[in-house]
């Protein structure tokens, strides 16, 4: 009798195990920390890396990790927090030519789905849509993840051409030869987030 009792109970034991295994795994949200948190930029002038940093922005995630599916990824820049060092680089920048600040104060970021990156099981790729001056682009962003049950830091970047977004138009249109501004933009992320609820 003690014996079945025991493969009663291991029975038992499998069949929640197992029930538990079926369970879908819950996404968290997560929230961005700003004081904790960096986007910042680089072009180039005749080559010459030129970095600029965009000091608000705010970033909501939510995620699951284990399954990445149906997480969703939202950023929102203010463009007029724009700053590259210079007054009167960032005085020309917010004109129309640039960023024009006054149409488009706004740059924003919205996945359509996440997936697991091939290159290691802390990376994933957020596939989206960035509207940045009226222009929406498709855009891939790879990021790193790191979490603990109440924080994360999560860090990327990509690439995209300032053509298409009519970023520097007119005479700064040619992005090679003397006084050129290069075609590709840069963009690096550090963001320290905290679990909601």
């Amino acid at each position: 009798m003690k014996r079945k009792s025991q493969t009663k109970k291991l029975a038992c034991l499998a069949m929640l195990l197992a029930a538990a295994a079926l369970q879908p795994a819950l996404a968290a949200d997560w929230k961005m920390d700003p004081s904790a948190s960096k986007l910042e930029y680089i072009i180039t002038f005749e080559k010459t890396p030129a970095p600029g940093v965009f000091k608000e922005f705010d970033t909501k995630l939510h995620f699951d990790a284990q399954k990445p599916a149906g997480s969703r990824l939202d950023v929102t820049i203010n463009i007029a927090s724009v700053d590259m060092s210079s007054a009167d680089i960032n005085k020309e920048i917010a004109g129309p030519v640039w960023f024009d600040f006054a149409l488009h104060p706004k740059a924003e970021f919205h996945s359509t789905d996440i997936v697991r990156s091939p290159i290691g099981p802390q990376y994933f790729i957020a596939h989206g849509t960035l509207t940045l001056k009226g222009v929406p682009q498709p855009v891939d962003v790879l990021f790193s993840w790191n979490a603990t049950s109440a924080s994360a830091i999560m860090e990327g970047g990509f690439t995209v051409k300032r053509g298409p977004f009519n970023i520097g138009t007119g005479e700064w249109a040619v992005t090679e030869g003397k006084g050129a501004i290069g075609a590709d933009v840069t963009v690096k992320f550090h963001v320290q987030l905290r679990k909601e609820g």
